[in-house]
């Protein structure tokens, strides 16, 4: 009942439930953990919003908007002028394309009109759209057309926003569509760049993706949770985060986040 109160407008107060349900704050707040860790909401400084899919992408966006930044800026330090990149649709992504618009100069494709809008700045950067129908609740261009386009492509390098990261299964999707989508940008990408933020580790999910081994570089705003950072490690993953923009192997050589890892 919690989640369709939720779901049902915005976004909504703790105390205001709490005053709906006749209970504490602290109480809300525990249900509004196990929510935002099953996938279904989104909370935010004194409340919760729509989840994912169900939230528009500036309702999204008030979600972990510091940490999205902070991983806006990680990413950017990753890309190299000149690059040909594709940009998933997402809230994450999004900061990144408004980060990118100050450089360095990329052509890039992607299936979300606002990351095209956000990339206008002093960097001048090349912009395609893949057409395709466009879904207002997603915020992004979707069919058969966006599949084709990226089809035709081979990229440098791919940002990719998670769903959800699951310790057994790797990136998880709420939509069919979407795993096709992601397992198709990461089959066409010399590098694949996965962005997430801390609420994506052990976020649920229908549909498998992009399997640990296929990620590539992993940019976040926290260290993952230990099985997951296992998990990465031994795929040979390379985690990003403030604080950690190098990865430490066993043997106790670092490698430069930036290093080109091919997705197949």
């Amino acid at each position: 009942m919690l989640a369709e109160l939720i779901d049902a407008g915005n976004g909504i107060t703790i105390s205001t439930i709490a005053e709906s349900y006749g209970v504490s704050t602290e109480t809300i707040r525990r249900d509004l953990h196990h929510l935002e860790k099953s996938g279904r909401i989104h909370r935010v400084h004194g409340g919760a919003l729509p989840a994912g899919r169900r939230a528009p992408v500036a309702a999204r966006m008030q979600a972990y908007g510091d940490q999205k930044r902070q991983i806006a800026k990680l990413v950017v330090s990753l890309l190299e002028p000149d690059q040909w990149i594709f940009m998933t649709s997402g809230s994450t992504t999004l900061e990144v394309a408004r980060e990118l618009s100050r450089g360095p100069t990329l052509s890039v494709l992607t299936n979300m009109p606002m990351i095209a809008e956000a990339l206008h700045g002093p960097a001048k950067q090349k912009v395609a759209l893949t057409g395709g129908d466009y879904s207002y609740e997603n915020g992004a261009l979707e069919g058969q057309q966006v599949l084709d386009a990226i089809q035709e492509c081979v990229f440098d390098t791919s940002v990719i926003g998670v769903f959800g990261l699951d310790v057994n299964h790797g990136m998880l999707e709420a939509e069919k569509y979407y795993q096709r989508l992601k397992q198709k940008i990461a089959e066409r990408s010399r590098r694949v760049i996965c962005v997430a933020d801390q609420s994506k580790f052990g976020a649920a999910g229908n549909y498998c993706s992009i399997p640990f081994e296929k990620i590539g570089t992993l940019v976040t705003d926290k260290s993952p949770p230990d099985p997951i950072a296992k998990k990465l490690a031994d795929a040979g993953v390379f985690v990003v985060f403030p604080g950690h923009e190098r990865e430490v192997d066993e043997a106790g050589a670092e490698h430069p986040a930036l290093e080109e890892r091919p997705c197949g």
